[in-house]
């Protein structure tokens, strides 16, 4: 687990370089990739494959060397650009489902195998991608909230996974989750309500009334094709 202490002061070109905390943290690859990447802003594309690696807030901002305010202020232009409705994994899934936006990689150069993951879990797993809390996707399924809990511990389990922002990360590095096979933002879901209703609803993102396969492959009404 990365330790979350402040970067040493740099001197020269690298000094007002953003993405120098993610050295070592991200294979080079990805990190040459969001170096050059054209959607959102640099500080913006830095700050979220921090908060997607598991650190928190202000972990993320002694990585920066800079303000609390200043990486939640970054949070908020991403999701206000990406319309993800204001939930840190959602907007995650939604930039890792935009064709131009760098896709995750593993850390380790040997190839993992995703874990199988169980009925509950793949619901879990896509309500923290479509903006649905866990509070109404046990209302949407009729079942105890904390009975999800147990659910979203044993998610972070598998995943190895610090929480939630973190878990997407871990299903797109797994490829859980592709552009041509994952769940669909609330808002682009076949049938949504308009955006002026709560988009972010169970039922709008497809979690209340479909069957979700344990080959991780059936999402119902939510699948979609991202990049159409």
């Amino acid at each position: 687990m990365p330790m979350q202490t402040a970067p040493p002061r740099r001197k020269g070109p690298e000094a007002d370089d953003v993405f120098a905390p993610l050295l070592g943290q991200v294979p080079d690859a990805e990190l040459e990739a969001l170096r050059i990447a054209t959607v959102l802003k640099p500080v913006q594309r830095a700050v979220l494959t921090l908060i997607s690696l598991g650190h928190t807030h202000r972990g993320a901002a002694v990585l920066l060397g800079g303000r609390r305010h200043a990486v939640q202020n970054a949070l908020d232009g991403a999701d206000e650009a990406m319309e993800s409705g204001g939930r840190t994994p959602a907007l995650l899934h939604a930039i890792y489902r935009h064709p131009g936006y760098p896709l995750p990689l593993p850390r380790s150069a040997a190839p993992e195998q995703p874990p199988v993951l169980d009925e509950e879990e793949h619901a879990v797993l896509a309500a923290y991608a479509t903006g649905v809390t866990l509070i109404k996707l046990a209302e949407s399924r009729r079942c105890p909230a904390r009975d999800l809990t147990a659910v979203n511990k044993r998610l972070c389990d598998k995943l190895a996974a610090r929480n939630m922002a973190h878990c997407v990360r871990r299903a797109w590095e797994l490829a859980i989750y592709t552009r041509q096979n994952c769940p669909a933002a609330p808002a682009d879901t076949p049938g949504a309500p308009d955006p002026s209703t709560d988009s972010a609803s169970p039922s709008a993102a497809g979690l209340g009334h479909c069957s979700f396969g344990r080959d991780g492959r059936t999402f119902g009404p939510a699948m979609h094709a991202a990049g159409k």
